[in-house]
């Protein structure tokens, strides 16, 4: 499946009041603490991209319970989903990350080296309200912030 560059996805993963971190390292945010998350592959939805990629950057299975926000420019847009933690041990890919781990969330907002929007993401998630998907058939979900029919 070939990467697409345009959209992509991030997951705040909590556990026992931590956040899921990975240490970056190139482009803008080499050195900092974000959410683990990359781009959406040709013929695969968001939630499955998510899984993967968090699996892959980190060693850890998750389900993503709901989505946080979309963040959208002129280049490209982002969607992150709010996700719990499945099972597995947290280990860095060594490649897009040098380190991956659980950090207290009190501890991650005070950190200098955590970007922008990975602490406006934690803010978001600590007030748990996802958008939730629904199936609607045929390979495909929506989220909507109102009630299901």
């Amino acid at each position: 499946m070939d990467d697409n560059y345009f959209a992509g996805v991030g997951a705040v993963v909590l556990k026992e009041n931590k956040i899921l971190l990975v240490r970056h390292t190139y482009g803008s945010a080499a050195g900092k603490l974000l959410n683990p998350g990359g781009f959406i592959k040709k013929g695969e939805l968001p939630t499955e991209a998510i899984k993967r990629e968090v699996l892959e950057e980190t060693g850890i299975h998750v389900n993503p319970v709901g989505m946080l926000c979309v963040r959208c420019s002129y280049k490209d847009w982002y969607m992150v989903f709010l996700a719990d933690y499945v099972s597995g041990e947290v280990k860095s890919d060594n490649i897009e990350n040098s380190e991956a781990f659980f950090m207290d969330c009190d501890e991650l907002l005070l950190r200098p080296d955590a970007t922008d929007t990975v602490k406006t993401l934690l803010r978001l998630a600590l007030d748990k309200r996802p958008i939730i998907a629904e199936d609607v058939g045929k390979g495909r979900i929506m989220f909507s912030s109102g009630e299901a029919l």
